[in-house]
């Protein structure tokens, strides 16, 4: 993992066509780009209101697609790099980067109400983690400091003291957990100098199988569960964003490129909604994105289908119900100079 120290005030700036239209970063050596299914587009950005109730945003997708809308509610302390879990009918938070330093705080936040609160504290501090409720807990896996760690945290969905309750194969850190059923699956990440190829499942966050290995390996890769398959989208293969879509049957453990994104994309964010993946914001060629793409399981196709309030990076997303909420994230000012975002944005799919 790389030691990051971000702004702590919350700046939004709509960076326009300069930003979301950088030119695509080269595939890295053995990565052999196609034409993309879909191409996005040229994504265009729109300004985060600051209004006190809801704004929906604006979008270039076809009308009645998704509807983006910035919650009037804000985060105690602009964040990013956090593990966002659904407990109930709110969020809660784990971990990350807050105030430019990492945290072992743990928050919940009501979407609905807008009330956030300081909960409880995970055993260490950690960010570029990956996170899944598992057997009525919260369960932090890997992430760290400065370097790459390996315990497994757990603390109880309503808070409290968080405990480690156990340990990864090996450190691993900027990697994806996807779910699906009772089963978390830890995909990419890092270790020291090393690019992690294994895939690993868990049911109970102690005990892990290996079910499958990356041919391309990835860190700051996005992932999410569909279809029967987990489905790793973009992230870095050996310091260089890249556009593949590799898909992993579930079943037979089977890992083959499924397609393409429009263009080379990192540390974006995934989940899965109304049996589809939704793929938000993330990294180009050192610019922030605010594009947000649908994948078809049933085809592997990618499409834009709207944007962001503002290009974002490192967000925690889950869903609740029939919307995705992605939370806080990092963004940067025309010179460049990142800061954490404090916003919690609501996605949801036309019917």
């Amino acid at each position: 993992m790389r030691a990051r120290r971000v702004s702590g005030t919350a700046a939004v700036i709509a960076v326009g066509l300069v930003a979301a239209c950088s030119p695509s970063t080269p595939a890295p050596a053995g990565v052999h780009r196609a034409a993309s299914a879909t191409a996005g587009g040229a994504p265009t950005s729109a300004t985060a209101s600051t209004a006190s109730a809801p704004v929906t945003s604006a979008s270039a997708a076809p009308a009645g697609r998704l509807t983006v809308t910035t919650l009037a509610t804000h985060l105690p302390t602009p964040s990013s790099r956090m593990v966002v879990l659904p407990v109930g009918d709110r969020l809660l938070l784990l971990g990350g980067l807050a105030g430019g330093s990492t945290t072992a705080n743990v928050l919940t936040l009501d979407p609905g109400t807008g009330a956030t609160s300081v909960v409880g504290h995970l055993a260490q501090p950690t960010h570029d983690a990956g996170g899944v409720v598992l057997g009525g807990r919260a369960v932090v896996l890997g992430g760290g400091v400065n370097a790459s760690t390996d315990p497994v945290q757990a603390i109880a969905t309503t808070g409290g003291s968080g405990t480690v309750v156990g340990h990864l194969p090996q450190a691993r850190s900027d990697h994806a957990v996807a779910v699906d059923g009772g089963t978390a699956y830890v995909v990419g990440g890092y270790a020291a100098t090393t690019e992690l190829t294994d895939v690993l499942a868990t049911t109970d966050g102690t005990t892990f199988r290996t079910v499958a290995h990356l041919p391309t390996t990835v860190r700051y890769a996005a992932a999410a569960a569909a279809g029967g398959a987990l489905w790793v989208l973009g992230g870095e293969h050996s310091g260089t964003a890249i556009d593949l879509v590799q898909r992993i049957d579930l079943t037979s453990g089977a890992v083959t490129v499924a397609g393409y994104l429009p263009a080379p994309l990192s540390h974006a964010a995934a989940v899965t909604l109304g049996g589809a993946v939704f793929l938000a914001g993330g990294t180009r060629g050192g610019a922030h994105q605010d594009v947000v793409y649908r994948l078809d399981p049933a085809s592997g196709q990618v499409t834009a289908v709207g944007h962001l309030p503002a290009p974002t990076s490192d967000p925690g997303m889950a869903v609740l119900g029939d919307s995705a909420y992605v939370v806080g994230g990092e963004t940067a000012d025309a010179a460049g100079k990142t800061s954490a975002l404090s916003t919690v944005v609501r996605i949801q799919p036309a019917p």
